[in-house]
Parts: structure tokens; sequence; C-alpha cells
């Protein structure tokens, strides 16, 4: 009941990593500032014709910060102070400010990490006087313009300050600036961002029109009969992708280990083959719901879960600790095929782990696409609510209809080889399987994260040893509680250590993944210029959790014949990379009538640019060529 229910939390954790986080643009008058401004000026009497340090120190509450300037590479604005009036003559340095700390975040890109500073920090401002400054009290208007931002809420803000300074004559005391201020200062740097400057409005001829954003498109398929447009046709499209699901990459170890299960469970009662065949679909059928749910009520597309890196890690994290098990690390409840060389209670497989092997399995499947599921998805995630849950239903039962036809006609298990000990090393190469599917996990998880899941990873394996290798059911109930405590422990504090305390303490390296030299990331303004220049344009919408599109840039865009077509039509090459979140690239695959990739989108030059063919899911290098014959037939 306990590992049960362990294994329950671990399912509720991963769905809701799904939950969008909320963002608020501007400041609403109920919110209370988190944030204490005070101002200085050091020292506060000076002679004419010296300088004088102006010191704005911000507080902030707990869990918020602001962005340094300069800020990274990452989204977000510098925090800028100018000053916005000071007595004439008077010459105002940049601002300085002291070094931030590097912040992490998850969900942020592989080069997208930020300056930042939390709690207490201070901006220096260095006022130089002129001689002939008239002896008094002078007054500086300032501006400070930051983002206050904490986990999934960020708010502009802006406040005007005024700093005073005297003018003393040479028989009066001049103050001095302390040796804390003047160490400070010693660790600041000048702002790399003086201001956030307003854009201008440009005035355009009434001859010269322009577009500011993306207008309506009018997409045409390569193959219309691969399109969906009535519920019949996407619910039968549906059921037959989900049956091809079964065979991807993605999905395969998991579901050879429960076809094996099938083999293990070929002697026991039928009754039992028939609970276990259907707690495995049920486990497949109830992901399809949630999916569904997430398609209908926060307009998530096939696959975009894998955009979350939390929900990445939790991934590696489960198929990490079941190939373990495989490997006979320890025993959870996962089939054993080694005979009768453990105790018989530990070879019977729960009705609850088919279930949540079953999970597991079609959480794996849903980086992949294949044939009829683009089309499907296009159309369905544009429908209500009803139709969606429908549609998903229909794959949901298309993927575990294997399973309920072995296990309703058993007669259908005597193609399956009898048990023996060759089963004990296809359960190892199983595990092989699963670490091969870590790595290509691994390879999505952004480059500043990559080595701590691993080190994560490595404290699963720590962790899971100490359980399952380090007490036996002979010992005692104080031993084996302590012993998994100390399990326990080390996993949790390994998690800890991993991934929230080495990422903060070391920072991210200043990795870049690079572009290929012909293919540049995808912009509307990039679109939007060359819809004037009368040029082809080809954008792949592509990311690296999707094993089909990295398939299909192999066999189709970087063959040698389809580079030829691009360079003799002088193609501009767009990647839009949906690894992570891409708002421009999503919003334009929506106008596209597409919510799922592999997508490849040809505009073609002249008066139907904004007519685009497309190609979804597995194309070939002809096909590609073909978009171009047709497009030169049209034009003849």
């Amino acid at each position: 009941m306990i590992r049960s229910n362990l294994m329950l939390c671990v399912f509720f954790l991963v769905l809701g990593l799904a939950v969008p986080t909320l963002a608020v643009d501007q400041i609403q008058p109920n919110i209370k500032t988190p944030v204490k401004i005070e101002l200085k000026t050091h020292p506060p009497k000076i002679p004419a014709g010296q300088h004088v340090w102006i010191a704005v120190t911000l507080t902030l509450d707990p869990g918020w910060h602001i962005y340094g300037n300069p800020k990274g590479p990452g989204p977000g604005l510098p925090t800028t102070l100018i000053v916005t009036s000071s007595p004439e003559g008077v010459q105002v340095d940049k601002a300085r400010f002291l070094p931030a700390k590097k912040l992490i975040e998850a969900d942020l890109g592989p080069d997208e990490w930020v300056w930042a500073y939390k709690g207490r920090t201070t901006i220096y401002l260095k006022l130089s006087t002129p001689d002939n400054l008239a002896s008094g009290h002078h007054q500086t208007q300032l501006r400070l313009r930051t983002l206050l931002c904490r986990e999934g809420l960020c708010m502009p803000y802006q406040t005007d300050l005024v700093a005073s300074f005297e003018i003393i004559t040479g028989a009066e005391a001049k103050g001095e600036i302390p040796p804390l201020i003047l160490s400070e200062l010693k660790r600041t740097h000048v702002a790399e961002t003086v201001a956030i400057k307003e854009a201008r409005p440009v005035s355009l001829a009434p001859s010269e029109p322009t577009k500011t954003s993306i207008p309506e498109l009018h997409p045409r398929p390569v193959y219309s009969g691969l399109e969906v447009g009535s519920l019949v046709k996407a619910a039968l499209f549906a059921l037959l992708a989900g049956l091809i699901l079964n065979f991807t990459p993605c999905v395969l170890p998991v579901v050879s280990l429960k076809v094996l299960g099938f083999v293990q469970q070929a002697e026991e009662s039928g009754r039992r083959v028939v609970f276990m065949g259907l707690s495995f679909a049920g486990g497949i059928f109830a992901v399809f719901l949630v999916l569904a749910a997430l398609a209908s009520f926060a307009g998530y597309g096939w696959g975009e879960l894998f955009q979350k890196q939390s929900f990445l890690i939790v991934m590696i994290a489960l198929v990490f600790t079941l190939s373990l098990c495989l490997f006979g690390l320890f025993h959870l409840p996962i089939p054993h095929f080694g005979g009768n060389k453990i105790p018989a209670s530990m070879q019977r497989q729960g009705y609850f782990e088919s279930f949540y092997k079953g999970i597991l399995a079609t959480f794996l499947a849903t980086p992949c696409s294949g044939p009829l599921l683009g089309g499907a998805m296009a159309w369905t995630l544009r429908q209500p609510p009803v139709q969606i849950f429908a549609v998903f239903s229909c794959m949901g039962l298309g993927m575990a209809s294997p399973y309920v036809v072995m296990s309703l006609f058993p007669a259908s298990l005597r193609w399956l080889p009898k048990p023996g000990p060759w089963l004990i090393h296809f359960e190892r190469l199983m595990g092989f399987a699963l670490l091969a599917t870590v790595v290509y996990l691994l390879t999505i998880v952004t480059m500043s994260m990559r080595i701590w899941v691993i080190l994560f990873c490595l404290s699963l394996a720590l962790g899971f040893y100490v359980w399952g290798q380090m007490t036996t059911l002979s010992d005692s109930t104080r031993r084996r509680i302590v012993v998994r405590c100390v399990a326990l422990l080390i996993m949790v504090a390994g998690g800890w250590l991993s991934l929230s305390f080495f990422p903060n303490v070391v920072g991210p390296e200043v990795l870049g993944e690079g572009e290929s030299l012909n293919w540049q990331p995808y912009t509307d303004a990039k679109l939007l210029a060359a819809a004037t220049k009368n040029r082809w344009v080809v954008i792949d919408f592509t990311a690296d959790w999707c094993p089909n599109c990295l398939l299909v840039e192999e066999i189709a865009l970087k063959d040698r014949r389809v580079v030829q077509t691009f360079r003799d039509h002088d193609v501009l090459l767009l990647k839009a990379d949906l690894t992570r979140e891409n708002p421009p690239a999503q919003t334009l695959l929506r106008k596209l009538g597409s919510r799922s990739i592999p997508f490849l989108a040809l505009f073609p030059p002249g008066e139907q640019f904004w007519q685009p063919f497309f190609l979804r899911d597995i194309y070939r290098a002809k096909d590609v060529i073909k978009v171009f014959s047709t497009a030169s037939d049209q034009d003849n």
C-alpha cells in the first residue's frame, strides 16, 4: 500500500508540472511593492569642483529578484538608474552596479541564464560638479526602472527619486566617503544599458505600406488526403496513430517489457492475465484523458509537455529508476524474468504496477509523431472539448488495443516464446534500452543543467543500491527501516544538491548550441521582410524532444537534392525551434493550422506567398522537391 501511494504521488506530481504559471504585465494598485528603496549621498557636503556619489539601495522581499545590468542572455529587463534633471554644469557618469549572481530557471533555454540580485543591493551614480557651482543645497532627480520578479510573476517598476548634496566653501568641514562605500565601489562595474529607450514611430509615405504582423494564412497541404475535416475521420486517424505509437522508439522499451510480462503470465490463471492487461491499458487511457484535458483547457499541443524542464527531469528519473530495476539493483513492482531466483511473491506483477507502466509508456510516446497523427491533431485541437476528448480517447484506445486483445483472447499469446533463461538476458538488454532513452532525454535538457541531472541520476543509483542491496527480508524490521530511511535521505539530498544547490553556486557555463550555417532562427520580422523581397521561405518546425523531427531533417532536409534545390531557388531557411516555449513560432504554427510537429511550411514568392504549402509528420526528400516543381507549374 505504501509503495502504491508513493507511485500515485509521483504520477500526480508529473501531471502537476503541466500547470501554467501566471504572468502579470504591470503592477496592480492592490499589489504591495516588494521592494524598499533608500537613497544617500557620499559625502553629503563637498566643495565646488569635486564629485559626489549617490547610493540607491534596494531591499527586496524574500523570494523576489531584479535583473542586473547587464542582465545576461535570458529574458527580462536590465535595471537602470538615470539622471533626469541636475544642476547646470554637473557631469553625470553611468550608473555602477555590484556583481550580480547567475540565476538559473529550469524552463529557460540553454543560453538564457540571467544576472540577478536577491535580498539587498546598491546602485552607485557619480556626479562631478563644476568649479563655479554656487554654494548651498542642490538637488538631482533620478529615475529607477526595473522588473520585480519571483517564480511565475514579474512586475515592471519605475520610481522617481531626489538626491541632494551641499556645496560648501573652503572654510567649512568637508564630509568623507565611508570606508565601506569605498570598498564597495571597487567591486562595481559600469552599466551596460543606460536606459530603456522608447521606440519612436516611423512615418511612412502612403505609397510605402508595411505589415507589422503575420496576416491570415491560407496553407495548402501537399497531400490533401491526409488532412482531416470531420470527427469520424479524426477518430479513425487517431485510432490508427495510437496503434502505431506502440512501435515508435520512444515507447518500445517499456512496451517490450509488457509483452514479456505476458510471457511470464502465460502459465497463470486467465483471470489474472485479463486484469493485468487491462491495468496496463487503463494506464494508457488515463494519460490520454489527462492530455485531452490539457489540450482543452490549457492550450497544450501534442508533445508540448517536453518543453518543461521539470517534466523532463521527472521522466529521466523514472526511466532511469526502471532501468536500475531491470539490472537487479533493487526490486520494485517490476516484472522479473529470472525464473525462481526470487520469491514468488516478488515475481508476481501487481495490477497497479502494470497501470503505472502504462502511464510511463504513454508519456514516453508523447514526443513521437507518426503517419496520420499530425492531421488528426491539427483538426482536433481547434474543436470544442467534447470532440477533443473523443479523439484523444480513440488514440488511447488505439495504443491500448493490442494489450486488450492479448488479455481477452489468451489464444493470441501462443505465438510468444516459452519462458526460459533467455528472458534474464532480454531483461538486461531492455535495461540498456532504457538507459539509451535516458541519454536521449538528456540531450533535450538545457546545456546548463545537463551535468546536474546526471549527478542526480548518480544519487538515485546510490540510494537504490542502499535500498535494495544493504538489507534483506531476513533482517529485523528496525534495520530495514533504518537502511531505507538512509537510502531515501541519499536520494532526497542528492536531488537538492544536484538540482538546486550546485547550479546556483557554480553557475552555468556559457555554452551555445549554435545554428546551422544555412538555417536561421525564426522571427516574424524575417518572414515579413522576405514577403516583400519575392523570395522563397522554408520554415522547419522542430524540437530536440521530437525524434521524428530529427529523422526528417536527416533524410529529407539534408538530402543533397533538397539542398541543391534550396540553393537554386535562393531559399531563406528558418528554423522554428520548439524545444522550449517559443511564442512567435507557436503562434505561426497555429495560424498554419497545426499543433504538432514535424511540420514544414514552404512560402512561395509572389502573390501566393501567404498561401504556403506544408508537409507534416514523416516526409521525404522527393516530397520537398515536389513543392517547388508544383509551384513552378502553377506559375507557368
